[in-house]
């Protein structure tokens, strides 16, 4: 039975270790991904980083660092990496961003000090980290984070509408108050992103704010 599974096509496509192994590959256009920064979903999570207290920035999954432009650009002054599997994604940003820390890291192991930094940012990067992952990447991030969690995700409170997703899209979405929770997280909202755009999967949509524990 496991054999057959296996073959089967979104098993063979949406496996944390083969979607990690896709983007490590991928040759994307990091300079036209770049020129998403103005994205209305960018400026609302750069919206949401306003109203907080921070310095030091980490996004997992930065790719060419899109919302680290759109942060630069409305916010200024502030300490700003990132990590990414891709080594032309991080060859692109230290081009782009001098004196940023950014590093070729799986978000599991990201070689960063504990609690060297204020801010962890996700954008879309959680929904590729399958069931039996989930908490190896959410303690890492609160490993290095001193303060907040801004996670930019798949959340829903419906295991059976997560259910539905996993197996028709691949793509993974959490009940991150649970979840966080459980981990030690706390203060945790959950706000809806607004709808830019016609998006079957737009209910699941959500920025994920929450303090970090000791």
């Amino acid at each position: 039975m496991d054999n057959i599974l296996k073959k089967l096509p979104f098993w063979r496509r949406y496996t944390t270790k083969q979607n990690s192994k896709y983007w490590e590959n991928r040759k994307l256009g990091w300079e036209e991904y770049f020129n998403t920064a103005n994205h209305p979903h960018r400026q609302f999570i750069t919206s949401i980083l306003k109203r907080l207290n921070w310095i030091s920035l980490i996004e997992i999954g930065c790719g060419s660092g899109p919302n680290l432009a759109n942060i630069t650009a409305n916010i200024g002054g502030k300490q700003l990496g990132g990590v990414d599997i891709n080594p032309e994604a991080i060859e692109f940003c230290n081009q782009r961003f001098k004196g940023g820390l950014f590093r070729v890291a799986s978000a599991d192991d990201m070689m960063i000090t504990d609690k060297g930094t204020d801010v962890v940012l996700s954008d879309m990067f959680l929904i590729y980290i399958g069931p039996s992952k989930i908490k190896k990447y959410l303690e890492e991030v609160k490993r290095v984070t001193r303060t907040y969690v801004v996670l930019c995700e798949y959340h829903n409170e419906s295991w059976f509408k997560r259910q539905y997703l996993r197996i028709f899209s691949g793509r993974h979405a959490y009940n991150y108050k649970k979840v966080l929770t459980k981990l030690g997280f706390y203060d945790i909202m959950t706000i809806k992103i607004p709808k830019f755009e016609e998006d079957s999967e737009d209910e699941f949509r959500y920025l994920i704010v929450a303090r970090v524990g000791k």
